[in-house]
């Protein structure tokens, strides 16, 4: 009788931790001005973020490792000849053109939930995954923070 009096005086106990616990760790932080909060999926250790490029649906990939925004010719179905540079790859090396690009990474229906771009970047027969494209160092760094919410799957970007 008291083992069972125990165990209900504990589990009445836990049940008020348990509720406030989950509801202030569930909440993601509060937005600020000037920044922007985008939603990121995360898949097999990378995250992918949806876009427009130049009108169209993509998903590209954040990659804080690469200098520049590129994209394939999926997403950005031209090359300028009078653009070639030639990058060099760890498998090999690819023709590709630095074009004037739009886009738009996040959701274009919502204020706060994007930011757009229009810039020169890489466009060529690249293969990255699912993505049609990568965001880089080049975007990134145009923000004075930029935070991996990953609990809450979100990308803070927060204005200069």
């Amino acid at each position: 009788m008291l083992g069972r009096a125990l165990v209900a005086f504990i589990g009445l106990l836990a049940f008020p931790c348990l509720s406030w616990h989950a509801s202030a760790e569930d909440a993601p932080p509060a937005m600020r001005a000037g920044e922007h909060r985008l939603p990121i999926q995360l898949r097999d250790g990378l995250i992918y973020i949806q876009a427009q490029v130049n009108g169209r649906r993509a998903t590209l990939l954040v990659d804080t490792g690469a200098a520049l925004t590129t994209f394939t010719l999926r997403a950005v179905p031209t090359l300028n000849t009078d653009s070639r540079i030639t990058m060099n790859l760890a498998k090999g090396s690819v023709s590709a053109s630095r074009l004037p690009v739009g886009f738009v990474i996040g959701d274009p229906d919502l204020p706060q939930r994007h930011c757009s771009f229009h810039q020169n970047a890489v466009v060529g027969n690249f293969k990255f995954l699912d993505a049609d494209g990568i965001v880089g160092q080049d975007i990134l760094a145009r923000f004075q923070s930029v935070t991996f919410d990953f609990k809450n799957s979100i990308l803070i970007l927060e204005d200069r």
